[in-house]
This record gives C-alpha cells, structure tokens and sequence, in this order.
C-alpha cells in the first residue's frame, strides 16, 4: 500500500508536465497562426479589422505594432509609386475605325485615400482596387480616342497622351482619390483594314528622305 502512495506524486507530476506541454504547443501553434504583432513597410499603410470594425480612425503608418491573436485582421496597402496596365482596350475612333490600345499608369496613394481604398472600393482589406480600376481606365480612354481619327492618331500621340493623363488624372482622383504621376499609350493596334492601311501609308510617308534636306 506504501508503494502505490509512493508512486501516486510521479503520477501526478507526469500529467502536470504533460498539460503544460500540451499549453505550450498550443501557444506556439496560435503564435504561428496568428502572431500578435505586425509590421508596416515604408512604402506601406494599413489598418486594423477587430470584429469586422475598424480599430484605427487614421491608418497606420511605417512601423511595428500589436494586435489580438484570431480577433484582429491586418489590412495592408502600398501607397508608394505603383506601375498598372490595362491591356487591348477596343476603342472606336472618330472616323469609325476599331482599334486596341494598351495603357499604362503609374500612381501614389495619399494617406487621406487609405481608407477609402481599403474598405470603400470591392471587398475589405483593397482586394479588388486593380478590377475597379480597369472599367474607369477603359472608359476615359474611349472618350479621348473618341475624338480622334485613326488616320491622325500617329500625329497626334503626343496630343492624345496629354488628353489622357487629363482625363484619368480627374477620373481617379475624384473616385479613388489617387495622385496620378504618368500616363502612357504602350501600344495601338490597327484592326480594321483601312485603319491599317491609312497607318501602313503613314509609315512609309514617315521613311520617306525629305526632298528639301537632300537639296541642302
């Protein structure tokens, strides 16, 4: 009977050390899951989702900071100078000519459009700011072709590219509240068989030595 008493300490020391064993796998497993820190990079802002309510009234800017374990969602953006395109856009031009123009924009968030980007613009956390960016893309570069023919569009890229940058530049600031810093026309494509023509004649046209130089 003394044995059995004996024993009965080991015993109970062993479930101890195997419940505290068992604790600490646990922390460690939430500490993977969902550490109680992050970090924002400088080129980066972010807030905090508690819930589903937004923790932070202004975002957060560079830097490291705590949040709840499985409570907290972290939502970070990049505010620095951003690089996006927007790729064969059918455009129809003044003189009825089909094209496809690819455009490229490089933009910077302000800290007052954090937010707005974040849980504002498709679902929380900026998850959809490339798709909504797309159809007000497409749409201001329809309206400036618009108003151009497709016979001129060689000769007036420069013009157009200023027509553009005018248009998104309103565009996106009014709804997205982004600083637009460059815009680009990376390519036009000709499909309807005159428009081609009319670009292939202007071309040559363009090769062609200048009569009036050769003179001198």
């Amino acid at each position: 009977m003394s044995t059995v008493q004996d024993l009965n300490p080991a015993v109970h020391w062993r479930h101890k050390i195997k419940f505290w064993h068992a604790l600490l796998l646990i922390a460690v497993g939430l500490l993977v899951v969902s550490p109680p820190w992050f970090v924002v990079q400088p080129s980066e802002m972010a807030n905090v989702r508690r819930l589903g309510k937004v923790v932070h009234p202004v975002p957060l800017s560079d830097g490291w900071y705590f949040k709840a374990p499985l409570l907290d969602d972290v939502d970070i953006l990049q505010v620095s100078l951003t690089s996006f395109q927007v790729e064969d856009l059918p455009i129809f031009t003044m003189d009825s000519q089909w094209i496809n123009v690819s455009v490229g924009i490089s933009f910077s968030v302000p800290e007052a459009a954090v937010l707005n980007l974040l849980y504002k613009v498709g679902r929380s956390g900026g998850f959809d700011i490339d798709q909504n960016l797309r159809p007000v893309i497409s749409e201001s570069t329809m309206l400036v072709f618009s108003r151009h023919l497709a016979e001129k569009l060689p000769s007036e890229r420069e013009q157009v590219v200023k027509e553009l940058e005018m248009e998104l530049s309103a565009a996106l600031q009014r709804i997205f509240g982004l600083n637009i810093q460059d815009v680009q026309i990376i390519n036009i494509n000709y499909l309807s068989e005159r428009a081609a023509m009319l670009c292939d004649e202007l071309k040559q046209m363009d090769s062609r030595p200048n009569p009036t130089a050769a003179s001198h």
